[in-house]
């Protein structure tokens, strides 16, 4: 599921919401997601108000989820 949502932000350049292991503590942010590795172990994204992108691993991701305001798959429902 990690993995659908990095591909949204990365499709359609929106951002999401993740919550990342950094430092042995939970940290709860939105990025958006600018490059996945080519071996899928990690993903570059620019966090909000950094003008430099990070890199993540993906193991270091415990869950991802739509921004808040994002209607996710409903966009494309309302489109047709």
């Amino acid at each position: 599921m990690i993995d659908r949502f990095l591909k949204y932000s990365l499709e359609r350049e929106k951002k999401i919401c993740a919550v990342l292991m950094q430092d042995g503590q939970m940290k709860k942010t939105n990025l958006t997601v600018l490059d996945i590795d080519a071996d899928g172990q990690g993903f570059s994204a620019r966090l909000p108000g950094r003008k430099k992108p990070a890199h993540y691993a993906m193991d270091d991701v415990l869950t991802c989820a739509y921004a808040r305001g994002d209607q996710g798959e409903l966009e494309s429902l309302n489109n047709e």
